[in-house]
C-alpha cells in the first residue's frame, strides 16, 4: 500500500499542477489569439472538459492555430492521464476488494518458528513444519514479497522486522528459534533488535559469503550456517562407501539378495510421507537398511524428516520383491555398487572447495576441474567441452561430482560426461529443487538440491535433533542364530535391542526375504546388516544357545 500511496500522490500532484497550467495558458490564449477575454474558472471549466473527453461549450470552434493546438494538447494529456490511471490506480483497488493485503497483525502464537528474510532456502524448513503441525511465522518489509508468501498460504506478517511493534506480534519471546536468511539481504540490524528485546532468543543466520558470518556473530547470534558449505560436504559425503567389504572368509549375501537404490517418484503414495512411512516397503518381504536424507545416510527412519526428491532408500531383497519395490516407489532403482576412484570434482566454488576437502580427507584420488585457475584446480577449463573433461581423464574416472552455479551448465556437463564415461556415476549439487528432475533426466544418478539441504540442516539446529547419520560403515553378515532355534523370528525385537536389521533367513543352502514371524530350526542363520558393534551385540545375545 505504501508505494501504490506514493504513486498516486505523484499522480494527482502532477494532474493539478498541469490543470493549473492549462487554465492559465488558455486564458492568456484566448485573450491574445482570440481576441476574447475567459475567466480563470471558464478557463478551467473548458480544459476539465477537453482533458475528460465530456465537450467544450461555446468556445468551439477556435480561429487561430496557437489555440487549436493547445486544444489538442490538453486533449493528448487528458487521454494519457486516463490510460495511466487504470492499470495504476483503478486495476490495483480493484484488486484490494478480491485480494486482501498481506496481514499486519497475527493471532498470538506460541512454541514456533519466526522466519525472517524467507527465500527458497527456507521452503523445506516450512513445508515440514506445516507437515508436523508446528507453528511459525515469517516476517517481512517488502509488501511485494509479503503478498507473494500470503498468497502462497504461508502464514505471514507484514512489517519492519527490527520494529519492537513487528517483533512483539511475532510472539518472539513465546518462540522456539529464531532463522534469519541473510543470503540475499542484510539482517545485522535485525540480529541486534532481535537480541536487544530477547537476549535469551535463539537465533540462527543463513550465509552465503562465510566472510559475512563474523559480523553475525559479534551480533550475539548462537549459531551462523552456510547452506553450501553443508552441500559441498553432503556431496563429498555421499560418494563415500556406506557398506563395508567383508573380512576374507567370511560369509555374506548369497547371490539370491541385491541391494538396490530406489528414489521415490514424486507421484507415488510415499512421496512427502514421513521417512518412518517407508518402511511400509517391507511388506513385500524387502528391508530397508538405509536412507539418504537431503544429505545423510541413516538408519533411523525418522517421523520428523519427509520423503522429497532428495531422498534415496537403500532396499534389500530377492529380485521378484525388489520388483514389488520398485512398483511402489514409482522408480526402477539402481544396483548399489561401492565408490569408484578417481573422482572428477567439477567447480572450484565454496561447494565445489568443500567437496573436493571432504574426498582428499577421506583418502580418494580426487580431480579439481574449473575455468579459472586456483590452487586447488588441476584441470583449467570449460567442462561442458568434451576436451576439458578429457584432460581430466574422464574415461577413467568412476565417479563425478557437479558442484556448479548454474543448473543449466551443470546439465550440459551431466551429458557430455555421461556420452565420454557411460559407466560414469554422477552426482550433481543443484541450486534449486526444480532442476533436480532435469538433472536426473541428463544422467545423473544423485541430486542434492542446496534448499533441501538447508532445510534439513536448519530443522536439525532449530528442535535439537540428532542427524543420526552412519557413522560407520554398514556391514552384511551371514551369521548363526543358535539362541533363536525353536522360536518365532520378531526382527522388531531384533532391531530394537541391537540395532540389527533382519535382511532374511538362510535354511538348506535356500534364502527367504520374508522372515517376520517365522520359525526358526536348528542350523538355520540370519543375514543381518548392522555397524560392526551392532553385529557384536547380535552374536552376544543369539549366537549360543
Amino acid at each position: 500500500m505504501v508505494k501504490l500511496t506514493r504513486r498516486l500522490a505523484v499522480y494527482v500532484g502532477s494532474l493539478l499542477v498541469l490543470l493549473a497550467l492549462y487554465t492559465l495558458t488558455y486564458r492568456w490564449g484566448m485573450a491574445v489569439y482570440e481576441g476574447e477575454s475567459r475567466t480563470w474558472y471558464q478557463s478551467l471549466e473548458l480544459v476539465v472538459q477537453s482533458m475528460t473527453t465530456t465537450g467544450y461549450g461555446q468556445d468551439a470552434p477556435w480561429e487561430t492555430l496557437e489555440m487549436t493546438a493547445l486544444v489538442l494538447l490538453v486533449q493528448v494529456t487528458g487521454i494519457a492521464y486516463v490510460a495511466v490511471a487504470i492499470p495504476q490506480f483503478v486495476v490495483p483497488w480493484l484488486e484490494t476488494l478480491v485480494q486482501p493485503a498481506p496481514p499486519e497483525e497475527i493471532d498470538r502464537i506460541e512454541d514456533h518458528i519466526v522466519v525472517v528474510g524467507y527465500t527458497a532456502l527456507c521452503d523445506t524448513l516450512v513445508e515440514e513444519l506445516e507437515a508436523e503441525g508446528t507453528p511459525y511465522v515469517i516476517l517481512e518489509d517488502d509488501e511485494d514479497r509479503a503478498q507473494q508468501l500470503y498468497e502462497d498460504d504461508r502464514v505471514v506478517l507484514y512489517g519492519d522486522p527490527t520494529s519492537d511493534d513487528t517483533l512483539e506480534a511475532a510472539s518472539l519471546e513465546a518462540a522456539i528459534a529464531v532463522v534469519v536468511d541473510a543470503t540475499e539481504r542484510e539482517f545485522v540490524s535485525t540480529v541486534l533488535a532481535i537480541e536487544g528485546r530477547d537476549p535469551a532468543a535463539e537465533v540462527f543466520v543463513l550465509v552465503t559469503d562465510p566472510e559475512r558470518a563474523r559480523y553475525f556473530r559479534y551480533a550475539g547470534v548462537d549459531e551462523v550456517l552456510s547452506p553450501k558449505h553443508r552441500l559441498g560436504k553432503a556431496l563429498g559425503d555421499r560418494v563415500r562407501t556406506i557398506i563395508a567389504p567383508a573380512p576374507e572368509g567370511e560369509v555374506t549375501l548369497g547371490d539370491e539378495v541385491d541391494l538396490t537404490e530406489f528414489y521415490v517418484d514424486p507421484d507415488a503414495e510415499l512421496f512427502g510421507e514421513a521417512m518412518a512411512a517407508t518402511r511400509e516397503l517391507e511388506e513385500t518381504g524387502a528391508t530397508v537398511v538405509g536412507a539418504w536424507v537431503r544429505g545423510d545416510f541413516v538408519t533411523e527412519l525418522s517421523e520428523h524428516a519427509h520423503v522429497d526428491e532428495n531422498t534415496s532408500l537403500l532396499v534389500a531383497g530377492t529380485e521378484s520383491v525388489l520388483e514389488a519395490v520398485a512398483d511402489r516407489a514409482g522408480s526402477s532403482g539402481s544396483p548399489y555398487r561401492p565408490t569408484e576412484e578417481p573422482v572428477v570434482v567439477v567447480g572450484a566454488g565454496l561447494v565445489g572447495r568443500t567437496a573436493a576437502g571432504t574426498l582428499e580427507r577421506a583418502g580418494l584420488e580426487t580431480t579439481v576441474v574449473d575455468r579459472e585457475s586456483d590452487e586447488i584446480v588441476d584441470v583449467v577449463g570449460d567442462a561442458t567441452e568434451e576436451e576439458t573433461l578429457l584432460d581430466a581423464e574422464i574415461e577413467d574416472a568412476g565417479t563425478i561430482v557437479l558442484a556448479l552455479e548454474d543448473d543449466d551448465e551443470a546439465i550440459l556437463v551431466a551429458l557430455t560426461a555421461g556420452a565420454l564415461n557411460p559407466s560414469l556415476e554422477v552426482l550433481v549439487g543443484a541450486t534449486t529443487a526444480d532442476s533436480v528432475r532435469t538433472l536426473r533426466a541428463a544422467g545423473a544418478d544423485h541430486v542434492l538440491a542446496l534448499p533441501n539441504v538447508a532445510g534439513r540442516m536448519i530443522a536439525l539446529r532449530a528442535f535439537d535433533r540428532e542427524a543420526m547419520p552412519l557413522s560407520e560403515q554398514l556391514q552384511l553378515r551371514q551369521v548363526a542364530a543358535a539362541g533363536l532355534a525353536g522360536s518365532e523370528l520378531e526382527t522388531a525385537t531384533i532391531r530394537e535391542e541391537t540395532d540389527c536389521l533382519v535382511i532374511g533367513l538362510g535354511r538348506d543352502e535356500e534364502y527367504r526375504s520374508d522372515v517376520d514371524g517365522a520359525h526358526l530350526d536348528e542350523g538355520d542363520s540370519l543375514v543381518i546388516a548392522g555397524t560392526e558393534g551392532q553385529i557384536d551385540s547380535f552374536r552376544e545375545a543369539y549366537a549360543d544357545e
